[in-house]
């Protein structure tokens, strides 16, 4: 790799030192694919459509007009990866792959099939039929007002430059193989995975909808609460019962919980799951390398919402974790779904529950740690988490952004160690190779579009992207 397109940071102190050093492990990080199911029951696309208006911006996003791609783009960087599974600037061979959550869109059993067929290798489908890229009348004669991708079809996306894609809705429903990553892979849950919308734990109310034959396309008549975000969280079936149309109702749109979540990772071998963790119901784990271990935290709130925290004993366990690799000569690598700037969810004011300011403290009374791996923003972000002693050192917070949204990216993460015990830790932003003309070329496309001026935002700055982040080991 050229030296020259990457940004040096030494923002924890250190000089960048001379000759290559040994490279300790190497990752492969990827966020938030939000596989989806776009036909079912329990999303409430129509919110989406009033994103203009500031009352409703709590509950965004909940449709995207290229959603129905999402599972094909990440085959499509799966695909690439398996092909070349080398990180690019040691040339060695990925060790991990780590999903930092919202692996899926909605909680639902079909969705975390599909998600783990391509990971690990399979068959899956997800049909877009009756969902609302297809047009009807149950809204009236004027403009569809979601996208329709049927040319002869007006609706009120198309004037804004979405195209017209003969055979969409077949294409996309079509059946995808996957032949998986080729090499260890794990994830962590995102709240998008256990809540619905990833906003509202699953009720008696919502899982009826949700494995039903009615699939709201429009607000209930006169719907403006109060406070729109917590109805959502405590009573997410309100919002689905506005103009609804028939579709084929499935049971495996009923929600999963924690533990099957768990059990069907092992099942498909994801690293660092097993019994113990499908008997615990708890997802915290951790996987050990030759030189570092990787721990995995669950850092959704328990009672409910898309922001995340984290309970006291998950830090007690965590600082335990880090005692033995400090005894074992290992550095720590740690990965969850929320980071510091989305460990903020204090709903319940339950006391155990703690915020971003108590996981950094304990991270710092262990200099092993060297990175902490996050999604949820959908962003490209590298923060520096500086030793508050001032004496150097600190740990890394790297935030990879979404694969459902632009840029939708993955990112390498070698960890290398220089004879003079300097640490670097080189991040490279990858796109998949798809063909232009496929669905994951289409659903790229289409994301940038629908990004907008955020584009730039969620791309981050030259310093988010391609870096060389030094560490000089705290004294």
């Amino acid at each position: 790799m050229n030296a020259s397109n990457y940004c040096l940071r030494a923002d924890l102190g250190g000089e960048l030192p001379a000759g290559p050093g040994q490279t300790l492990i190497s990752l492969l990080h990827l966020s938030d694919a939000h596989v989806v199911d776009t036909v079912s029951p329990a999303r409430c696309e129509w919110i989406e459509l009033l994103a203009q208006d500031p009352y409703w911006k709590n509950l965004l996003h909940m449709h995207r007009p290229y959603e129905a791609l999402t599972h094909w783009a990440l085959a499509a960087h799966v695909a690439s990866l398996r092909r070349k599974p080398l990180a690019p600037w040691s040339n060695q061979a990925f060790d991990l792959a780590i999903s930092t959550g919202d692996s899926i869109d909605n909680a639902q059993a079909n969705e975390l099939q599909s998600f783990l067929k391509i990971m690990a290798g399979g068959r899956t489908a997800l049909s877009a039929y009756g969902g609302v890229h297809e047009p009807g009348h149950e809204l009236g004669t004027g403009a569809w007002p979601f996208w329709c991708p049927d040319a002869e079809v007006a609706d009120l996306w198309k004037p804004l430059g979405y195209p017209a894609v003969p055979g969409f809705v077949a294409r996309a429903s079509a059946e995808l193989h996957s032949d998986g990553l080729g090499f260890a892979w794990t994830s962590v849950p995102g709240n998008h995975d256990v809540m619905r919308q990833g906003t509202a734990l699953p009720n008696p109310a919502i899982e009826a909808i949700a494995v039903g034959d009615h699939k709201a396309l429009a607000s209930p008549p006169d719907f403006r609460p109060a406070d729109p975000q917590t109805l959502y969280v405590e009573h997410p079936e309100q919002f689905c019962t506005g103009t609804t149309r028939q579709i084929s109702a499935s049971h495996l749109r009923r929600a999963v919980d924690l533990r099957e979540w768990l059990a069907a990772h092992m099942q498909h071998g994801a690293a660092g799951y097993g019994q113990a963790q499908v008997r615990s119901g708890r997802a915290d784990t951790f996987i050990d390398t030759e030189h570092v271990r990787i721990i995995l935290l669950d850092t959704n709130h328990p009672q409910g919402n898309f922001e995340g925290s984290i309970g006291a004993a998950q830090i007690a366990w965590l600082e335990a974790r880090l005692v033995e690799v400090a005894d074992s000569g290992r550095l720590a690598v740690l990965a969850s779904h929320h980071g510091s700037a989305s460990l903020i969810n204090e709903r319940g004011a339950d006391p155990e529950r703690l915020l971003a300011q108590a996981l950094t403290e304990a991270v710092h009374r262990h200099p092993c740690v060297v990175a902490w791996l996050v999604g949820h923003r959908h962003l490209h972000r590298v923060t520096p988490h500086p030793h508050p002693g001032g004496q150097g050192g600190g740990f890394w917070e790297i935030t990879t952004a979404s694969l459902i949204d632009w840029p939708s990216q993955t990112r390498a993460v070698e960890i290398i160690r220089h004879a003079d015990g300097m640490l670097e830790l080189v991040c490279t932003l990858l796109d998949h190779d798809a063909q232009a003309g496929s669905l994951a070329a289409l659903h790229r496309d289409l994301a940038q579009r629908f990004a907008g001026e955020a584009a730039l935002h969620m791309q981050g700055e030259a310093q988010d992207g391609n870096v060389r982040l030094l560490l000089r080991p705290s004294r």
